[in-house]
Parts: structure tokens; C-alpha cells; sequence
């Protein structure tokens, strides 16, 4: 991890204080109880502790001997930003994060809380930053067959299927970031690693046309996400078909609840997640620093 335990920002009057802290299970004791308070809107910041690479980051805020926020983030992806119950508390994290020489590609949280801290880190640093997604938090406790099921079948992904499941993985990036730089190769690792992992399905009609992945298991829910279809087999039902079913089987296994992210711009997949049991939670956005 970068950093160390002793790097500290301290806030001024509001007795605040900044901590990186390079050991994941001890930044694991720190910041559970806060983030598992808030289970379901923290399910991606406990998903990427809980895989922490030695390449990360991982700070806190602390006040009145409690965590005020969190951050995690897997360079070179966004920081993700927790809820703040305190005012101050994301200004001090942006400060914390430059001050120890942390360059930030973007940040990603609950819409107050990003916006708070893009501000303070536009204020910090003097860079741009711009809202690029504005995302919805969705929360299935039932799974829902939809009205017309797709015909075929969910299965795991196969060691067969990693060619296609690497430029399936390649494409959705594409459409999800179209100006960002994309590696096939990592997107080949990230196949190799959900598939080896068990935690990849397709969707099979004759052949695959559809894939989903399940991570972020938190001890009550677990998350949907890479939800994809190529573009020959879109408007056939077979994604939702396939995340419902994906669903049945999470919350089948014990599971309270699963979780998916949408972007709001999409009016077609908010639509069909709530008609096959997904309701809305809380609104997410992702911010870009730069030009």
C-alpha cells in the first residue's frame, strides 16, 4: 500500500485527522464496523478491501475516535468515496491524499459525497473536474422472471470461454468509456481471474449471448455487475433474463439481497431492473479530474 500509518493531515479546529494505511487487514479493523453500518451503499468499497492489491490505497478520516469517511482505490481506477456523516471530513481526505502525493484519475460515491469531494479536490489541486456518469444503486431482496423469458439457460463461464469473455469485457469498457485507454490484455487477466473464480455466467441460447459477474460479497448481499450483451443479441430479453436468474441463485444461496449499478441516462435498463425485482437506493456519480 502506499503510504504509511503515521501520515497524517490534521484539520485544524475540527480535530480531524488523515490516514493511509498500508496494511489491508488492519484498514479492514478500522473501517469495517463504519462501512458495514451502511452495508449496501458501501458494498463497493468493502468488495475492493476485501481484494486489496499492494498497489492501492486505502485512507481514512478519523474524529472524536470514530472513521468520519473512507477511501479505496485500485490504480488506475477511480477513487471510491464512502458516505460522510461530518462536515469537513472530505475536504480533509482530498487534502490528505494530495498532501501525500496521490494523483487522482476520478472519484466515484454517493452523489453528496462526490460532489463534495470533487469540489474540495478541484479547490486542492486546481484541476478540473466533471461529472461523467450519473448512476442509481439498485437493490434486489426478491428476483422476478421477467413478463417474456429469453430462451436457453444460464451456466458459469469455462476455461473454453475466456477468448470470448476477454473481448466481451474489451467491448463493454468501450461502450462505457469510450474515451478512456483500454488493455486487452488486462481485460484477458480479468476473464482468466472471474472465470477461474467461478464468479462469471453467460447466458446460452444455441451459443453464449449474454455474460454477468458476481463480486462484492459482503456477509448480506453480494453485487451485479459487466452486465453485457453483443450487439447481434440485443432486444431479445437475454440479459435481464440472465441477471434475474443470476439473482434467484445469490439470494437462493443466503444472501439478503444483491445489488446493481445503472446509469441514469439508460431509461431501458432502469426500466427492466425494477420489473424483474431491483429497486432504487441512492443515487451514485462519477467525477473526472483533468482535462
Amino acid at each position: 500500500m502506499v503510504g504509511g500509518e503515521h501520515e497524517r493531515a490534521v484539520a485544524g479546529r475540527s480535530h480531524l485527522e488523515f490516514a493511509l494505511v498500508p496494511d489491508p487487514s488492519a484498514y479492514a479493523e478500522r473501517v469495517g464496523p463504519f462501512l458495514l453500518a451502511d452495508e449496501l451503499v458501501h458494498n463497493l468499497a468493502l468488495g475492493i478491501i476485501a481484494h486489496a492489491r499492494p498497489d492501492g490505497i486505502l485512507a481514512l478520516v478519523e474524529g472524536g475516535g470514530s472513521v468520519q469517511c473512507a477511501a479505496v482505490m485500485v490504480t488506475p481506477r477511480n477513487l471510491v468515496i464512502s458516505r460522510s456523516p461530518t462536515v469537513g471530513a472530505l475536504g480533509v481526505m482530498a487534502r490528505g491524499l494530495h498532501g501525500a502525493g496521490i494523483a487522482l484519475p476520478g472519484v466515484v460515491g454517493p452523489a453528496a459525497e462526490a460532489l463534495a469531494f470533487a469540489r474540495a479536490w478541484r479547490v486542492t489541486t486546481l484541476q478540473p473536474a466533471h461529472r461523467t456518469t450519473a448512476m442509481q444503486l439498485y437493490q434486489a431482496d426478491t428476483a422476478l422472471l421477467p413478463a417474456q423469458r429469453a430462451p436457453g439457460a444460464v451456466r458459469p463461464a469455462r476455461e473454453g470461454d475466456i477468448d470470448l469473455v476477454a473481448g466481451w469485457i474489451t467491448a463493454f469498457n468501450l461502450e462505457a468509456l469510450p474515451d478512456a485507454a483500454h488493455d486487452p490484455a488486462a481485460a484477458r487477466r480479468m476473464a482468466e481471474d472471474h472465470i477461474g473464480r467461478g464468479c462469471l455466467w453467460l447466458w446460452e441460447d444455441t451459443e453464449p449471448v449474454a455474460m454477468t459477474a458476481v463480486g462484492g460479497s459482503t456477509p448480506h448481499g453480494a453485487r451485479v455487475y459487466a452486465v453485457y450483451t453483443p450487439p447481434g443479441h440485443r432486444r431479445r430479453g437475454y440479459a435481464s433474463t440472465l441477471v434475474a436468474e443470476v439473482t434467484r441463485q445469490l439470494l437462493a444461496s443466503g444472501k439478503q439481497w444483491a445489488c446493481l449499478f445503472t446509469d441514469l441516462m439508460n431509461p431501458t435498463t432502469n426500466h427492466i431492473y425494477q420489473e424483474i425485482g431491483y429497486r432504487p437506493v441512492v443515487a451514485f456519480d462519477d467525477y473526472r479530474f483533468g482535462a
